[in-house]
């Protein structure tokens, strides 16, 4: 274990086959357990998963916090702290640079399931014809809108790490967002197949013409103007 230098960050190592993690992840990851874990239990849905965390995010940066209780600029919370230091802006354009291999735009059929490579995947529904953001991972792929997932999947490569071998274990989440209307069957009644593979495609071959062809005439040149 790394000791904690005054000034400093230290990295401890956690296994030979996780890499490193800095000590501000676990004071983070600490403090989010103390302040937060009793109100996230209690979040049912998505929606209270986003609330809870908007709410903790507030109260961390906004809360006196003990480091900075001797302060004598009468700064005593981070925000008051680091509420100075601005981000880099980055133009969409430059977001899509940056996540083109990782992030991926879809509209959804009247079904609500759209087209991913060799793939058919269940988006919502109740969003039919919208367009949907796809997020794909070493491990996952999940489908949102308006920062909101909509579905998840588990996705498996093939030995190159580029291409996708298998794409299952459809996890569909509740939004606000399900249709109105009614289900004829209930999932559980029938087979309801969120993901399935497609054949592969295949290149469109010319029709062969066979002989010459000649357009004939409209009409005759002695036909009248």
């Amino acid at each position: 274990m790394s000791m904690v230098i005054p000034g400093k960050m230290k990295r401890t190592r956690v296994g030979l086959d996780r890499g490193f993690l800095s000590l501000i992840q676990f004071h983070i990851i600490n403090i989010q357990r103390r302040m937060g874990d009793y109100h996230f239990k209690k979040a049912k849905t998505w929606e209270d998963m986003r609330v809870e965390h908007d709410r903790w995010v507030a109260d961390y940066n906004f809360q006196v916090h003990w480091t900075h209780r001797h302060r004598e600029d009468n700064r005593h919370s981070p925000a008051e702290v680091l509420g100075w230091v601005q981000g880099k802006v980055w133009r969409p354009e430059q977001l899509d640079h940056v996540f083109y291999s990782t992030r991926f735009v879809r509209r959804l059929n009247q079904h609500g399931y759209f087209r991913f490579r060799h793939w058919k995947l269940y988006g919502e529904r109740g969003l039919a014809k919208r367009k949907a953001t796809i997020w794909l991972s070493k491990e996952h792929l999940t489908v949102e809108y308006g920062d909101e997932p909509l579905s998840q999947y588990a996705v498996q490569y093939q030995p190159d790490e580029k291409h996708v071998r298998t794409i299952g274990e459809p996890l569909h989440f509740e939004t606000r967002y399900h249709s109105p209307q009614l289900d004829l069957w209930q999932p559980s009644e029938v087979e309801w197949h969120l993901v399935r593979r497609l054949p592969d495609y295949t290149s469109r071959q010319r029709k062969k013409v066979v002989g010459e062809v000649t357009q004939p005439l409209l009409f005759s040149e002695t036909f009248p103007l």
